[in-house]
């Protein structure tokens, strides 16, 4: 992954796991870059490239707060109360897919992608729902 994606707090893939970024350093030398993610108790630092994104399912949404509010042949919509949707379009052609702002749909593929999202239009991190 590119580090110019990333913020602090966004889930990923490392490995296995799911971690969350604690740090960014932009300035590393060797023509990488370092990101510092939370693996259990330890912070460790990794180069962005050994990251993966996370596919935006609409299990993550739940996690985070959203429920299904429509459902048909072509369309799944999920609500997040005092947000917005989202919807995931069944179509090949998926041109009504992503998050629905004012009528147009900004394109959120993975979850750090709908965490930085929800940051810049609320100024606050998106969190996972307890239980979930």
């Amino acid at each position: 992954m590119k580090i110019q994606e990333l913020r602090l707090q966004n889930l990923i893939q490392y490995k296995e796991e799911i971690v969350p970024i604690t740090g960014l350093d932009l300035d590393h030398k060797n023509n990488g870059s370092l990101v510092q993610i939370r693996k259990g108790t330890s912070k460790i630092p990794v180069d962005s490239e050994d990251l993966k994104p996370i596919l935006l399912t609409s299990e993550w949404l739940c996690k985070f707060g959203f429920k299904e509010s429509y459902r048909s042949d072509f369309r799944i919509r999920y609500d997040l109360p005092n947000f917005g949707k989202y919807d995931f379009d069944l179509s090949k052609e998926k041109i009504l897919e992503g998050f629905l702002y004012f009528g147009n749909y900004i394109q959120c593929q993975y979850l750090h992608q709908l965490q930085n999202l929800y940051f810049v239009l609320t100024g606050r991190e998106l969190v996972q729902v307890e239980g979930n």
